[in-house]
């Protein structure tokens, strides 16, 4: 468990850096979100087999990918 001193210090760290804190909270929830099904134990897992998730999460994944993809071939251009 995080001391009261370094839940300060990322915090302050936070506060400085928004954009870059910003962005890896973005890209860790993507992660996450994608490699869930790998993650045993976990309530990702969890909630990707649940029975609102197992219907929804491969179309979700599909429809990430796809996404991926048009903005890839923006960054291209």
């Amino acid at each position: 468990m995080a001391t009261e001193a370094q839940k300060r210090a990322s915090r302050t760290y936070e506060k400085r850096n928004p954009d870059r804190t910003g962005y890896e909270t973005l890209k860790r929830n993507a992660v996450n979100f994608v490699g869930a099904l790998d993650k045993q134990g976990t309530k990702a897992r969890h909630y990707v087999t649940s029975p609102y998730g197992a219907n929804r999460y491969r179309d979700d994944l599909e429809s990430l990918i796809s996404t991926a993809r048009d903005t890839l071939k923006k960054l291209e251009q």
